[in-house]
This record gives C-alpha cells, sequence and structure tokens, in this order.
C-alpha cells in the first residue's frame, strides 16, 4: 500500500501539493506524533482513496453459516460467497467515475452519503483485518516523512498496473525519483 500511496502523490502534483501543504502547517518539518495524524486530514483522505483502489486484500471468501436468501439468491448453508473488494470498489452506484482517482471522495459529507459497506479497504464485522490500524497509522507516517522532505515524480518506465497475488502489488514495480525540497 505505501507503494501506492507514492506512486499516486507522484502521478497527481496536485494532490501531492496540497498533502505536502498540510504536513508543513501540521507538523512544521518535525516528524509526526500519533496526536499529529488525526489533524492529518488529507492525507487520510489520499490515502482512503489509495485503498479503494488498490485495496490490498481484494477479495476473499466467506461460508454461509445457515440458508439465505440475499437479493433473491438462495445461498445454502456451507457454501462459500466471494466477495470481491476491488470491484466492490468500483461499483458506479458508490464510485460516479470509479476509475479516477479522487481523494475528495473521502470528505466527511461523501463518506456520510455513502452506503457503510460500499468501502472495506480492510474487510468489516468481526472477521475484518486485525492489523488495519496499524496500516493506516504505517501509511500515515510514511507520507509524512517522505512527502515533508522531498517532491516525488514517476521515473520513466513501463505503465504501473496493479498484479492480482495475495494483495494488488504495482507491477512491474513503483520507480520514483525524489528532489529535495
Amino acid at each position: 500500500s505505501a507503494s501506492w500511496l507514492l506512486y499516486y502523490a507522484a502521478l497527481h502534483q496536485d494532490v501531492q501539493r496540497r498533502m505536502q501543504e498540510e504536513l508543513d502547517a501540521v507538523l512544521g518539518g518535525r516528524p509526526p506524533t500519533f496526536e499529529d495524524l488525526s489533524r492529518l486530514t488529507y492525507t487520510r483522505m489520499v490515502i482512503d482513496e489509495t485503498l479503494r483502489l488498490n485495496t490490498p486484500a481484494w477479495q476473499t471468501m466467506r461460508g454461509v453459516v445457515e440458508d439465505d436468501v440475499i437479493d433473491g439468491y438462495p445461498l445454502p448453508a456451507g457454501a462459500g460467497v466471494y466477495l470481491n473488494f476491488y470491484t466492490l470498489h468500483r461499483h458506479p452506484e458508490f464510485w460516479p467515475d470509479p476509475e479516477r482517482f479522487d481523494p475528495e471522495r473521502f470528505t466527511p459529507q461523501q463518506v456520510a452519503a455513502r452506503h457503510r459497506s460500499a468501502y472495506q479497504p480492510f474487510a468489516t464485522g468481526p472477521r475484518n483485518c486485525i492489523g488495519k490500524h496499524f496500516a493506516r497509522t504505517e501509511l500515515h507516517v510514511i507520507a509524512a516523512m517522505v512527502l515533508q522532505s522531498h517532491r516525488l515524480r514517476l521515473a520513466p518506465g513501463p505503465e504501473i498496473r496493479p498484479k492480482p497475488l495475495i494483495t494488488l502489488c504495482p507491477d512491474p514495480g513503483v520507480r520514483l525519483l525524489l528532489e529535495p525540497r
């Protein structure tokens, strides 16, 4: 996820500048503390949009415990249900222009207006990812430490595409040019 975050920051220079302005205003060049992270609201929106487009755990399965019917489809007990977060996060009912990178999708107003299950980068319910808070904290800290001191640009090379393995890996890998700020 850190590779994707830095990739999108380099690809979208306007987003990168706005993140750097927020980091400068909140941190003033010092390392972030845990208390600072809640004040990095635009950075959080960029992280959320990155996770929407390239959810690390992009698919999972669940077992049906008892007979059920969902949207007219019978699900017998013992059946496996395949959940694909990659396609959920691109469903046009929830995400207009779903392939476009747009952190503004995660303003408090936009989040409140959207179905709560439309965004599941770490799954949901009792079987959600135990590491989700650590992952979000880690992404905030990485963004703060890298973008406070550097401007990012994409290095020349082939187009980056998601490679669906256990996680969605950037293929052939993210190559960045870092320039001191």
